[in-house]
């Protein structure tokens, strides 16, 4: 399978989508675009190396990227304002985005929702699954929701260097 060429920063700017109060105020620290959205799990090593793994490839091809990772660091005080901190500050950066690309190491469920978000939003999301084999299943919501699942970072950069992915097997449920 052949699929659209990979998220460029040159590429003409998505449809304007309606506002919803309360989620679409823009956000002071997401005044940029940026090609991808980098979602995904990190609360413990295996799901960190992952995520490093999938940022250094699209970094090393040239892609902005907004990483929720790093974003509420200095603001992680867990009192009563983080989590609406941390949420408008995310799905800011979902809204300043070319594309989504979600890590699928795990059912974490933030990550599930950022998907979910941006699909409903029109922005291409995309899936990058480590190891992934056809035995493996991914849960039918979230593969009817990414347009191409990328296997690791091999597969990922073959279609960021030529717009070109053959879609691994995998079971739907």
């Amino acid at each position: 399978m052949t699929a659209a060429a990979a998220p460029n920063p040159s590429a003409a700017e998505p449809e304007a989508q309606p506002k919803q109060p309360g989620i679409d105020t823009p956000c002071e620290t997401t005044r940029a675009r940026f090609d991808f959205y980098v979602a995904g799990p990190f609360f413990n090593d295996e799901e960190v190396h992952s995520m490093e793994r999938l940022e250094a490839v699209l970094e090393v091809h040239g892609r902005k990227l907004f990483k929720p990772r790093f974003g509420e660091e200095e603001n992680r005080v867990h009192d009563e304002d983080w989590p609406k901190l941390c949420f408008d500050k995310d799905i800011a950066g979902i809204r300043d985005s070319d594309a989504v690309i979600a890590n699928l190491i795990d059912g974490d469920t933030g990550t599930m929702f950022e998907i979910g978000y941006a699909y409903s939003r029109g922005t291409p999301v995309y899936g990058y699954y480590e190891g992934l084999k056809p035995s493996d299943t991914i849960n039918l919501m979230i593969a009817q929701s990414v347009r191409e699942v990328f296997t690791g970072p091999d597969d990922l950069a073959h279609w960021l260097e030529t717009g070109e992915h053959a879609q691994p097997g995998f079971r739907q449920f």
